[in-house]
């Protein structure tokens, strides 16, 4: 018989707030400098975690990526943030074929685009959490649970989840409103993740425990 596993927590709606983690055009659409298809297929999971989280009123903090313009050591190992290319620059724009127009390259993706009232932390480098705002954002609205999916497993969405860990931050990570570039990467992360840092559901499983922790 298998030994069923223990839950350590869960989450509580008033406590709780959603991080979506650089779902940003330079990583999200087609043909985008650092484009990543599966980002694209985590939209529809992420639409669905953002509309029902937001209606209940938990905080949405969504996350962006900034670089330039000038040389750091993150350029080293993402050669497309130099001015040649300048992915995720602040006041580029630059035409993407699936929406047919250009856009902001470092702006929040049409379909989960920030309302009024959301809050949007800027970063220049993989957590969300090191010199940033992140965390006075969370004790100001007294947040305990933090639940985080976007782009893209096993850099920023994990530094971020760690950082909140660290942060004594309770996680709930979505598996499949999350994007990779490689799938054995983005398997490993969870296995990571759920060993050690925090929860791991998919969005079926989350929205099912949220209409829980409503009643």
């Amino acid at each position: 018989m298998e030994e069923q596993k223990q839950i350590p927590y869960k989450m509580e709606i008033n406590k709780a707030a959603v991080i979506v983690v650089d779902m940003q055009n330079d990583f999200v659409r087609e043909d985008a400098p650092m484009s990543l298809p599966s980002c694209r297929e985590a939209i529809p999971n992420a639409k669905r975690i953002i509309a029902a989280c937001r209606k209940a009123g938990m905080p949405i903090i969504y996350l962006k990526f900034i670089a330039g313009p000038k040389d750091t050591l993150i350029w080293t190992w993402s050669p497309k943030l130099f001015p040649d290319v300048k992915c995720c620059w602040k006041n580029h724009k630059r035409y993407y074929p699936d929406i047919d127009r250009e856009a902001e390259v470092s702006d929040i993706i049409d379909e989960i685009y920030p309302e009024p009232g959301d809050v949007i932390v800027e970063k220049y480098g993989y957590n969300g959490f090191y010199n940033s705002n992140l965390e006075n954002v969370l004790r100001a609205n007294q947040i305990e649970y933090t639940v985080i999916f976007g782009a893209l497993t096993p850099i920023c969405v994990d530094d971020t989840i760690s950082g909140a860990f660290e942060r004594q931050f309770k996680v709930l990570a979505i598996s499949d409103a999350t994007g990779t570039f490689e799938e054995e990467y983005h398997k490993n992360s969870l296995k990571r993740i759920e060993m050690k840092y925090g929860r791991v559901l998919s969005t079926d499983e989350f929205l099912a425990e949220f209409e829980e922790a409503k009643q």
